[in-house]
C-alpha cells in the first residue's frame, strides 16, 4: 500500500524521535529486562519502523531544531521535485511511500503496549518507559508515537498518489487534486497536532 508523507519538517522530527531515543535505548538497554512477548514486539516494530524510514525519499527535511526557519528555505531548494497549484503557487512536495500493512499493524501492536504499560504503577516496561522519558521531560514520548502513527495510517486519496507516483522534476495539480491535496495536508497536521491547537495552527502554517 501507499501512503502519503509530505516534506515536512515537524513530522520528520517526530518520526525520527520514535528511533531516538525511545526505541533505540528500549533495544539496547532494557529489552534483556522485558518478558519475551514483549520484547519481540518491540524487535518487530523497530525493524518495521526502520523498513518505512529505508522507504522515504532521503532528501526529505530530517531532524532539526529551526523546524518554522527553515521551512520556506526547504520548499525553495528540495531536492526532490517541485509541486504547483492550478494557480502556478508552489506547494510542499509530498511523496507517494510504498508500506507494509505489517508494519503498520505491527507499530500498532507495539504502541498499545506501551499505552498499557503506561497505565501500570510497577512492571520492567513501565519503569523502562519512565527512565528513557527522565532526561526527556520535554518529550511525551508515547505520545509522540501515537501521533506520528495516525498521521502514517491516514488513507490517502488514489488520484493524488497516482499524480504524485515518481513525480519529477515538477508536477501541477489541477483543481480537483488540490482541493484533495489541501484536504489531505489539514488531515495531516490534525493527526500530528492532535489535541494542541497552538501547535496544529503553527504545524498548518508550513503549508500557506
Amino acid at each position: 500500500m501507499h501512503i502519503l508523507v509530505p516534506d515536512d519538517p515537524m513530522f520528520m522530527t517526530r518520526f525520527l524521535e520514535m528511533e531516538e531515543p525511545l526505541f533505540h535505548s528500549l533495544y539496547y538497554l532494557h529489552l534483556a529486562k522485558l518478558p519475551e512477548d514483549q520484547a519481540e514486539k518491540i524487535r518487530r516494530a523497530y525493524d518495521c519502523w526502520g523498513d518505512i524510514q529505508r522507504a522515504m525519499p532521503g532528501h526529505l527535511t530530517w531532524h532539526t531544531h529551526k523546524t518554522f526557519e527553515i521551512a520556506e528555505y526547504s520548499r525553495r531548494d528540495s531536492n526532490g521535485y517541485s509541486l504547483y497549484g492550478p494557480d502556478g503557487e508552489q506547494l510542499i512536495s509530498m511523496y507517494a511511500v510504498e508500506v507494509s500493512v505489517e508494519s503498520l499493524s505491527s507499530l500498532t501492536e507495539c504502541l498499545r503496549l506501551f499505552e498499557l504499560a503506561e497505565l501500570e504503577l510497577r512492571s520492567p516496561l513501565a519503569e523502562a518507559l519512565a527512565g528513557i522519558r527522565e532526561p526527556h521531560q520535554d518529550r511525551e514520548l508515547v505520545d509522540n508515537y501515537r501521533r506520528v502513527l495516525k498521521a502514517l495510517q491516514l488513507s490517502a486519496p488514489r488520484a493524488l498518489v497516482a499524480a504524485l507516483l515518481g513525480a519529477a522534476p515538477e508536477v501541477s495539480l489541477d483543481a480537483p487534486l488540490y482541493v484533495q491535496y489541501e484536504a489531505f495536508c489539514d488531515r495531516f497536521c490534525l493527526a500530528v497536532s492532535e489535541g494542541d491547537w497552538w501547535m496544529y495552527t503553527m504545524h498548518r502554517s508550513l503549508y500557506l
